[in-house]
């Protein structure tokens, strides 16, 4: 009875530091977007932001986008699985946010983290192909917006 006790033990401590190592792997990260953007489907009010990396075994590359203001708007999106640049690990960046915008639209494109905490490129929604081929057709250029992170 007593080597049950002691190996159950163990297992429930084995447990229990597997989830906080789990937990410290979280990679938060904030940023105020002064402007409308969108992500998807889904249109967010300028604000104050948080953004999550959301990674398991069933769900890789996403990112849970968060109003710190107004929780209401709260949007996880999917990243693309596809290869794209990575900072070096001996670059140091606040990180940033990377938007495309399109006739005063504003579309997020990339997360990207401090020392590559967190790192998601969003793939283009129907919408942002619709504005862009709309740019195109009006013969304006499509633009990059970078915002930094919040230290």
């Amino acid at each position: 009875m007593k080597k049950f006790t002691v190996a159950a033990l163990f297992t429930l401590a084995g447990i229990v530091s597997a989830g906080s190592a789990f937990a410290q792997t979280k990679h938060e990260v904030e940023a105020h977007v002064p402007f409308e953007f969108s992500v998807g489907d889904k249109v967010l009010p300028a604000g104050n932001y948080r953004f999550d990396e959301v990674s398991s075994p069933i769900s890789a590359n996403e990112v849970v986008i968060q109003n710190i203001d107004q929780p209401r708007y709260t949007v996880l999106a999917r990243g693309s699985d596809g290869p794209w640049d990575v900072l070096p690990n001996n670059v140091i960046s606040r990180g940033h946010l990377v938007f495309d915008q399109y006739n005063g639209e504003h579309f997020l494109r990339e997360v990207r983290g401090p020392l590559s905490a967190i790192n998601v490129e969003l793939p283009k929604s129907k919408a942002e192909k619709g504005a862009e081929r709309n740019q195109v057709s009006s013969l304006s250029t499509p633009e990059q917006i970078t915002v930094a992170m919040v230290e």
